[in-house]
C-alpha cells in the first residue's frame, strides 16, 4: 500500500448507518475504511497490480 501521509482529505456524503456498518465490517479484518477506499479506487481505475479489497465473510457480516 502505498503512503497516505499529508495526503489531502476528500469528504463524501454517506448514510451514517451505511458508514457505520463499513467501519464495522473493516474493522472486523483489522483495517480502517480509508484504507479500504484507496484499495477499492485503485482497484476500479485499473492502477497495475491492484486487487479488490477484501470483504470479510458472511457469518461475520451477520452478526453486525
Amino acid at each position: 500500500m502505498a503512503p497516505t501521509r499529508g495526503t489531502p482529505t476528500r469528504p463524501i456524503r454517506i448514510d451514517s448507518t451505511l458508514w457505520e456498518r463499513f467501519g464495522a465490517s473493516v474493522g472486523s479484518l483489522g483495517l480502517d475504511r480509508s484504507a479500504v477506499l484507496r484499495d477499492f479506487i485503485r482497484w476500479y481505475t485499473r492502477e497495475p497490480g491492484a486487487k479488490m479489497p477484501r470483504r470479510p465473510d458472511v457469518t461475520a457480516s451477520a452478526k453486525e
